[in-house]
């Protein structure tokens, strides 16, 4: 994999026909720094399952859109959700499904040199459900690995972010505030998805209820790292396009060990809200600015922004619509300048990972998929009339400088099924923002 410093959704897809490759020991011009760990979601009206596979992603391969490995997802209604590498190398994944809301993945090598997906060891959350993001910092001297529960221990008002021992994958804290049962004005935790740090203050947002229909968040939440307490809640809503509430759903908390020059501050994408949001950071007094909005989708034709993503000089942000990926310079951060062209993906550009081709070509490898839900003409029961219509089921492949697709995996076509998230193999195709 090119080695990048950090990290922390219209065009047609082409529809390709691939063949299933079952290893990749079986051609030496497989290369590994091109494959992805990709979760797929079985699709109902297509009686296909979930699962985890190994898939070529270099437009140059003969194997490009192949499945070079697949194993089934345990017997579960919902799928995994998001691949996260820890600082050690351990695969870890968040789940939607109650039974299994975050689980470790083996991964490792068979006889023949080949990686291999071996297993998935389904992990005790204390009850928390619906698990999202996942992010390792330290508190008071000793790193954890948090994690995101958007269903939380259950309820209207449910969500909690879990504090799990790095080495056991035991809880050792579940923090959780609920708007019902905190007093008016005091900080709350509901629906919580996107996560990330600096020094001694973190940040949650709220999202919306794991059932899509009971609530809508509109704020984020700021945790102490010290006391493991949340401290802050700030509302991040101005226009609602859509009569929604503005459902933050990723964060980034752009700090200077991402690029010297930066200004501290909370960059908020706002789902439904179509914009995302600035909230100054002073490090010397630990206090945040006003909230503003500084980049609108309603002014500029885009909607649904979701994931930051990030190379040594770069910053990217995915809108689902019309499919897009922008890009910024890193150092003008928080102010959004931009370093070039849209890279134009497929409806529900989302997760992204960065790699070289065989003959040295940086690339960009973009899922396009909101939630991988059906609709309601195909008798799909996971039918949400607009969610539904914000998956492309593809994965699109772009020359990083240029933006030109040079290729474009249809899972749905070609597998029968969804494509729920995309990572590197073997290590981050990038360093996760949180």
């Amino acid at each position: 994999m090119t080695k990048y410093l950090w990290m922390a959704a219209i065009s047609l897809p082409v529809a390709l026909s691939f063949s299933v490759v079952p290893s990749a020991a079986q051609n030496s011009s497989v290369r590994e720094e091109s494959q992805g760990m990709v979760l797929l979601r079985g699709l109902p009206t297509l009686e296909t399952s979930h699962s985890v596979a190994i898939v070529e992603l270099d437009p140059e391969s003969e194997n490009f859109g192949a499945i070079l490995s697949e194993v089934d997802q345990p017997d579960m209604a919902e799928p995994f959700h998001h691949l996260y590498y820890s600082p050690n190398g351990r695969l870890y994944t968040t789940g939607l499904d109650p039974e299994c809301s975050l689980a470790e993945i083996g991964l490792a090598r068979d006889a023949s040199g080949a990686p291999t997906v071996t297993g998935f060891d389904c992990l005790d959350t204390g009850g928390q459900m619906v698990g999202e993001d996942i992010m390792w910092t330290m508190s008071n001297g000793t790193e954890y690995m948090f994690v995101t529960f958007m269903g939380g221990l259950g309820g209207d008002d449910g969500g909690s972010v879990g504090v799990f021992d790095t080495q056991t994958n035991e809880v050792v804290k579940i923090i959780e505030a609920r708007k019902s049962q905190v007093g008016d004005g005091e900080p709350y935790i509901m629906y919580p998805h996107g996560i990330s740090a600096f020094e001694d203050r973190m940040v949650v947002s709220s999202t919306i209820h794991p059932d899509l229909a009971t609530g809508v968040g509109n704020s984020v939440t700021i945790i102490d790292l010290n006391t493991l307490e949340p401290i802050q809640t700030i509302t991040v809503e101005a226009e609602k396009p859509i009569g929604f509430p503005s459902s933050p759903v990723e964060v980034l908390f752009a700090r200077p060990s991402i690029h010297p020059d930066i200004e501290p501050a909370v960059l908020v994408n706002t789902m439904f809200g179509f914009e995302t949001w600035s909230i100054p950071y002073d490090a010397s007094s630990k206090s945040f600015g006003e909230a503003e909005v500084i980049y609108s989708g309603a002014a500029n034709g885009t909607a649904v922004p979701l994931e930051f993503y990030g190379t040594e000089d770069e910053l990217f942000i995915s809108h689902a619509l019309p499919g897009v990926v922008k890009r910024y310079d890193i150092s003008k951060l928080p102010e959004l300048v931009s370093s070039g062209p849209d890279i134009v993906a497929d409806i529900g550009a989302h997760h992204m990972i960065f790699f070289s081709s065989a003959s040295g070509r940086e690339l960009i490898a973009i899922q396009n998929n909101l939630l991988n839900l059906g609709n309601a003409a195909d008798n799909d029961p996971t039918d949400v009339d607009f969610i539904a219509g914000v998956n492309a089921h593809t994965i699109t492949v772009h020359d990083l400088a240029t933006g030109e697709r040079l290729g474009t995996i249809d899972f749905k076509g070609t597998y029968n099924k969804g494509v729920e998230n995309v990572e590197a193999l073997f290590g981050s195709g990038f360093v996760h923002h949180h």
